[in-house]
């Protein structure tokens, strides 16, 4: 090969390969550059509120770039765009993977927090004190962490577990913001509060002696008015219907009355535990206009 030949012929490999070169970084502008139009144009959807359309935007950005970075926070978003879009099971079911998947990063410890948050939200108490104690164990120097205790503290109160309640408000630090309320709310839970309150078993026991006693007294004077008038009714038929000697009718008009007789005592029981319940929920209502829950993260 002559020696022209051969310059021509390594002229043409160098250029070829400096255009191979110049084509891989075009490509590989061009996918940063949609990568992130696409990211932005999600968060965009967030920040309007079209929670559903975000969501299917960073589904696509997940799919499109799977590599990407900002892979854990597009999964964070798309569980706090179920959660604002009032799909709470679906933002559990896609903030739970979260810590497991993306351990050691601070995507992974704000989906353990919001997974409390969510449950609390939703009146799963039992469920929210478990998240928020798993947060607290796993994340000790967490930013959220007292944020985290409060809302275990009030898990424990809606579960009427107040001495539990109140130690934990009084693990809050002194540094945090929430100090004051933390300290105000142990002081005031500590102990049993002395809530009005209906024996059930006096209930029970006040109707079955005197029909319609029981539910007077918890409160429900027409309901006991109507058992009394509806018991006396019956059994004076019943006495007149056997003084007539007419015993199969007095037997099957007893067979009623044993009904309406115990369910009066149950009803009476029932009203006492819905009345205790309603005293709870009345107290707990009281504590958080005069204790306000932390703003959520």
């Amino acid at each position: 090969m002559s020696r022209s030949l051969r310059m021509l012929t390594c002229s043409l490999l160098c250029n070829l390969i400096s255009l191979c070169i110049l084509i891989s970084a075009q490509s590989a502008s061009h996918d940063f550059t949609e990568a992130d139009r696409l990211f932005q144009f999600a968060g965009q959807l967030m920040e309007e509120e079209d929670y559903y359309r975000a969501i299917t935007e960073y589904k696509r950005f997940i799919s499109y770039f799977p590599e990407d970075k900002r892979v854990p926070l597009s999964r964070f978003n798309i569980a706090v765009a179920y959660k604002k879009g009032g799909k709470t099971d679906l933002a559990l079911e896609h903030f739970q993977p979260i810590p497991t998947d993306f351990e050691g990063t601070i995507i992974a410890e704000k989906a353990a927090y919001e997974i409390g948050i969510t449950l609390f939200m939703s009146g799963r108490y039992t469920d929210a004190e478990t998240a928020f104690s798993e947060f607290i164990n796993h994340y000790p120097d967490s930013t959220y962490l007292d944020s985290g205790k409060i809302y275990l503290g009030w898990s424990l109160i809606h579960l009427w577990e107040l001495d539990r309640a109140a130690d934990i408000f009084s693990s809050v630090s002194e540094e945090s913001s929430y100090y004051p309320i933390a300290r105000a709310l142990a002081e005031e839970i500590q102990g049993d509060p002395k809530l009005p309150r209906k024996s059930p078993v006096l209930a029970g026991i006040m109707s079955g002696i005197l029909p319609g006693a029981g539910q007077v007294y918890t409160g429900r004077n027409n309901e006991g008015l109507t058992s009394f008038v509806l018991n006396g009714t019956f059994i004076w038929a019943i006495v007149e219907l056997f003084n007539r000697g007419n015993e199969v009718a007095g037997i099957l008009l007893g067979f009623f009355e044993v009904g309406w007789y115990t369910g009066g005592v149950f009803g009476a029981v029932n009203n006492a535990h819905k009345y205790n319940r309603k005293a709870r929920s009345d107290y707990i209502l009281d504590l958080q206009n005069r204790f306000p829950l932390p703003p959520r993260e």
